[in-house]
């Protein structure tokens, strides 16, 4: 059986969160007690992991919406495998895209909520390959999330919103990252006639270990299938467990304060991990000591492959750091924030602040959903979506890495 282990990732045996799910375990309680909840993007694996969180408590109904049917059916099948049932006696799925008319249909008959979760995004930096799949970045993050809200204030205004932001969006140099700056804004946005009675928060994620389309899970594919390991060469990133996942959004997304950004209390010194290091132990946790080419001897490293292997060596294929918005290190706050200490021990919080006024963000929305609908005279082009966030994030348009190399080039 493959290990993932995580311990050499983030230098912890037990969760990050401990200490504070301890320390708020009656507020959490408190606060759920016969709540309705809904679950946008549950399937994924941030989400899927706060849903089992959720459903240990006794809440009123438990409504878990995404596209992905089969992550809906496997969600469904641990939380209905598990050896302690859940306290939630009514969970529900919808096999639906959050910004569709049909999902607004289903959402007003099961409404009020007293608590919505949106975990729905285009999160990977490898999306800003075309123009097509920039707008549709620009309509998961931006466009539907400001959609759902204004649908909030009416049918459910005693609400709390948590959306899960990135560490990307802390000074952006990708559209994926950028695109969740903006979505950030469209959480926080004022809302007429009251906004939401229970407020608004949000969290910046480190890595999650081994999660879905994560390079680590990567890693598991490729020792399955017999194939060269990959990892990008100069990339440090922070790393969360799974659990440690769902345990942050439970806490930042219920009990957090209203208008914060909440983000993992960690010391780069300490904590960063370079994504070669990664590679190296997950390779010796399998038993495997990394044989090491450069992205020229790609083929050298399939060819030799076998003897590697009967050896107990396997080939690591270490890349250049030279795509669209590839970012060198993690980081959580912006140039213009700084992190405070707040109601939890292991993390800490960006107060929301903007000098964005509702008509500059809102001239954005109405951009975006003419060029998705085809109202616009012609498809803009990168340059054009470009300016759109820089109207909004002016040091974007210095910052963004543009190359004409793409990950999907890569091994």
């Amino acid at each position: 059986m493959i290990q993932c282990p995580t311990d050499v990732l983030t230098g912890r045996t037990t969760s990050l969160l401990a200490q504070d799910l301890a320390d708020h375990a009656q507020a959490l309680n408190l606060a759920l007690n016969a709540s309705s909840v809904l679950v946008i993007g549950g399937a994924g694996s941030i989400g899927s992991e706060t849903v089992l969180r959720l459903a240990d408590f006794p809440l009123k109904s438990l409504t878990i919406v995404d596209q992905d049917e089969n992550g809906l059916t496997r969600l469904m099948r641990r939380l209905r495998g598990r050896t302690t049932p859940p306290a939630t006696k009514t969970i529900s799925t919808l096999p639906l895209d959050f910004g569709s008319p049909l999902f607004f249909q289903a959402a007003e008959a099961l409404a009020p909520f007293d608590y919505v979760l949106n975990f729905a995004a285009l999160k990977h930096v490898r999306s800003e390959r075309d123009v097509w799949s920039i707008l549709r970045m620009m309509e998961t993050n931006i466009l539907f999330p400001d959609r759902l809200i204004d649908w909030l204030t009416t049918h459910s205004p005693n609400c709390r919103y948590f959306s899960v932001s990135t560490d990307k969006a802390a000074n952006p140099v990708s559209f994926m990252g950028a695109t969740k700056r903006l979505m950030e804004h469209i959480t926080f946005r004022s809302r007429e006639p009251t906004g939401l009675s229970r407020g608004q928060t949000s969290a910046r994620f480190a890595n999650v270990a081994y999660s879905q389309g994560s390079l680590l899970e990567s890693f598991v594919d490729r020792l399955n299938t017999g194939v060269p390991l990959a990892a990008p060469k100069d990339i440090s990133r922070f790393f969360m467990t799974l659990p440690e996942a769902g345990e942050f959004c439970l806490l930042s997304g219920v009990i957090g304060q209203s208008g914060k950004i909440y983000i993992p209390d960690l010391d780069p010194a300490e904590h960063l991990v370079t994504m070669e290091a990664a590679a190296i132990g997950f390779l010796n946790a399998n038993g495997f000591a990394p044989e090491v080419f450069a992205l020229e001897d790609e083929k050298t490293a399939f060819a030799d492959l076998a003897a590697l292997r009967s050896e107990n060596r396997w080939p690591l294929i270490l890349t250049p750091s030279d795509t669209s918005g590839e970012k060198p290190y993690e980081e959580f706050a912006g140039a213009h924030e700084t992190p405070i200490s707040d109601i939890f021990t292991a993390l800490r919080a960006n107060p929301y602040s903007t000098e964005l006024s509702d008509d500059q963000i809102a001239s954005l929305v109405r951009k975006i959903s003419d060029a998705t609908r085809g109202k616009s005279a012609k498809p803009p082009g990168e340059a054009q979506l470009k300016t759109w966030v820089a109207d909004l994030e002016p040091a974007f348009r210095e910052a963004h890495i543009a190359s004409d190399k793409s990950l999907d080039d890569r091994i």
